[in-house]
């Protein structure tokens, strides 16, 4: 004996099919699926070329577009400002600079020149 239980069991019943089958039988008549595609090609023809943007989008949406491009262009225009900063920070330090050092300085010579071009120092 074995408790497995396997469900209700199966019956066929033609009959039901049957029935089934001519309720959901495309339709045999040519002239149904030609006026289909006539009421289909209709509405198509109906709708004011239905891939384009409705008039009503069009300015929310160009002014959306120009939105979108002022504040891109202000954010980029910042991070550069930040980066040229940075640069210019790391470059000059007010806090390094000893000023008696600059004015002690004397003019350098042509070979001193030409070495701190060369070596950027």
């Amino acid at each position: 004996m074995t408790t497995e239980y396997r469900g209700p069991e199966l019956v066929r019943d033609d009959d039901l099919t049957r029935e089934l089958r001519s309720i959901y039988a495309a339709p045999s008549d040519a002239s149904w699926w030609a006026g289909l595609e006539q009421r289909i090609n209709a509405r198509l023809d109906a709708a004011d070329e239905w891939w384009t943007v409705p008039e009503r989008w069009l300015r929310v949406g160009l002014v959306a577009a120009g939105f979108a491009v002022i504040v891109a262009g202000a954010l980029i225009m910042r991070a550069q400002s930040q980066v040229t900063r940075m640069a210019y920070e790391t470059v000059v330090d007010p806090a390094t600079i000893d000023i008696l050092e600059v004015a002690e300085r004397g003019k350098l010579t042509e070979q001193q020149a030409t070495l701190r071009v060369l070596t950027g120092r």
